[in-house]
């Protein structure tokens, strides 16, 4: 009874997550990519459906659950990638469409038609012998080219896996510097808790890759080792998840969002003046501040703006409003001691708590000539 609760549970965490995302999008629609998020743990949950028949031995039901657990398990990764992209990018491109797609169905049609055509014998024996010991011993004629089949599919599972934890983690830092590079409160629109998802992505990746290359069959008669490993399993899945369903923004609200205008800036309006003017008028204490507004205050356009703001002070927008932010506060803090935090940050001009106390840790220690001219009186 354990054994099969235990073998129940990433099944479960998944079956739970496709059910409370479709719910999601039936009552408030789309928002940060979800419709790919259901469609990959639809999958995951198709997936460890594979895993819960292979643990419990239901051996008749083998020769479909295991085709559909072949081309899950080629395509758990790469439709987690394509979530990723289109959280990341907005887009996903036809080849990646191609790439993702087209390999574990052709893998899949192979695998069933080679179960459709072997015999009682030749499917009990590939079972038994290869699904069940990770033994080649024996097998010949259709059992042993199912067996070619699956290690072609294992190799493939290898590459999808390396391919998206290098694809993924490059993705999500970028999709964070072009959020860092528009709005000065960025909180609630990064990808947050990144180190958490890259962390969740590279053990999920490195468990799956070990898992897969090793044999199922080796947890069949070590309960502890499986329970502890479908446990973990779990709680990476449901974590995984639950960050995707919590995260309220994505590329397709910034493109939405932001129009780039026309206004150029005059040619005796230089660098130094646009600075000059972000500190007179203390723009950069304007709740909720993009990079579009403040362009659209000093007259010029986004594109001159952030090129600016990075040649001129070698940060990206994020960082460069927040430090002046934080400096205006450290004078504040010297100026009115009485003054709560609550009421520093409203007036630095920040909407949320947890934005004003990660900047004030990461930039307290403000310093400089630039800093210290924002907040002169």
């Amino acid at each position: 009874m354990t054994h099969l609760i235990v073998s129940f549970l990433p099944l479960a965490v998944c079956a739970f997550w496709s059910v409370a995302i479709a719910t999601h999008l039936w009552e408030q629609g789309n928002r940060a990519a979800l419709r790919q998020l259901l469609l990959w743990t639809v999958t995951a949950t198709l997936l460890y459906g594979g895993h819960f028949v292979f643990f419990n031995r239901m051996t008749s039901l083998i020769p479909v659950s295991d085709t559909v657990y072949v081309v899950c398990n080629l395509l758990v990764y790469p439709l987690y990638l394509y979530y990723l992209t289109m959280l990341t990018m907005g887009t996903v491109s036809n080849r990646q469409r191609w790439l993702t797609m087209l390999p574990p169905i052709i893998i899949g049609i192979v695998v069933a038609i080679i179960y459709t055509m072997m015999s009682g014998d030749e499917c009990h024996q590939f079972v038994d012998t290869y699904l069940y010991k990770n033994s080649l011993q024996g097998l010949s004629g259709l059992a042993m080219a199912q067996a070619v089949v699956h290690h072609l599919a294992k190799g493939l599972f290898a590459i999808g896996v390396l391919t998206v934890l290098f694809l993924g983690i490059r993705r999500i830092h970028r999709y964070n510097r072009l959020i860092d590079s528009i709005y000065a409160d960025n909180d609630d629109k990064r990808l947050y808790g990144i180190t958490t998802i890259l962390i969740l992505m590279v053990l999920t990746g490195i468990l799956s890759f070990a898992v897969n290359a090793v044999g199922r069959f080796v947890f069949l008669s070590s309960e502890i080792p499986f329970a502890v490993l479908a446990c973990f399993f779990s709680c990476l899945l449901y974590m995984l998840c639950y960050r995707g369903f919590v995260q309220q923004f994505s590329f397709a609200d910034i493109a939405r969002e932001e129009c780039e205008d026309t206004m150029e800036v005059a040619p005796q309006e230089g660098y130094s003046h646009l600075l000059q003017k972000i500190d007179d008028e203390k723009l950069y204490l304007q709740p909720g501040l993009t990079l579009a507004e403040l362009a659209q205050m000093l007259g010029t356009n986004r594109t001159m703006l952030s090129k600016m703001v990075n040649e001129e002070t070698g940060m990206p927008f994020a960082e460069f409003i927040n430090r002046k932010r934080i400096a205006y506060i450290k004078r504040l803090e010297k100026e009115h001691p009485e003054l709560r935090k609550e009421e520093l940050a409203k007036h630095a001009g920040y909407t949320s708590m947890r934005s004003f106390y990660r900047n004030y840790h990461l930039y307290s220690d403000t310093s400089g000539h630039m800093f210290d001219a924002s907040i002169a009186e």
